[in-house]
């Protein structure tokens, strides 16, 4: 039949692709290039988002950050312990600022779990302390600069107290010079209070007196 032989004859005329085939990748490829991407890569957050979350409150569209990050590009960072966004001049200087500025640092930033760490060991928290009175001490006796280092001060102690039990301090021999390793005195908490006090009287007779005493005991 004339008919069926001209259908048959166009249908098998024209070339189908066949899967696979290269001109089939290539119409494929075309296709999705024509797409409009639906997802964009934020450099910073390292994750991809719709492409709406890119464009900022003022119509600019970026291109590799999204918009969680707008308050940065003006200079400021979003603060927990303030609940606002705030200046970047505010936070602690480190590479990663975090989320709490200098004021709310202690609670918020990391602060508060370094303090508890210290404060949940006996021994940590006994250095701590017996630096903070050395110190203190030097400011009370307007020593212009500290003379020994945490270390040495820890080693001083332990002469005397070798199971860190806190309850000593060092002092100097001569309060008018500054606190060292050739002028310094080991004494007990006790102690330290009764020549503090003697230092307020301006008592210097009795606090160099009270320290020979002590010296000797060590002797």
């Amino acid at each position: 039949m004339p008919g069926n032989t001209q259908t048959h004859s166009m249908f098998f005329g024209s070339e189908i692709p066949r899967p696979g085939a290269d001109g089939m990748a290539s119409e494929i490829a075309a296709k999705e290039a024509a797409l409009p991407a639906k997802a964009r890569f934020c450099v910073k957050c390292k994750e991809y988002f719709p492409v709406a979350c890119f464009v900022s409150q003022d119509g600019t569209d970026d291109a590799t950050l999204c918009n969680r990050h707008e308050p940065a590009k003006n200079g400021l960072r979003y603060c927990r312990g303030c609940d606002d966004f705030v200046a970047l001049d505010l936070f602690p200087k480190k590479t990663r600022p975090g989320y709490a500025c200098k004021k709310h640092f202690n609670m918020h930033g990391g602060g508060k779990r370094a303090y508890d760490k210290i404060s949940n060991n006996p021994y940590k928290r006994n250095l701590k302390l017996q630096w903070k009175r050395f110190y203190n001490d030097s400011m009370k006796f307007k020593h212009p600069k500290t003379r020994m280092s945490k270390r040495e001060v820890e080693l001083e102690i332990m002469k005397v107290d070798p199971s860190a039990t806190g309850n000593y301090a060092v002092m100097p021999v001569d309060t008018r010079i500054a606190t060292g390793p050739q002028n310094v005195v080991i004494v007990t908490l006790q102690q330290r209070k009764t020549l503090m006090k003697k230092v307020d009287m301006d008592y210097t007779a009795e606090y160099a007196s009270m320290v020979s005493e002590i010296l000797a005991l060590y002797q």
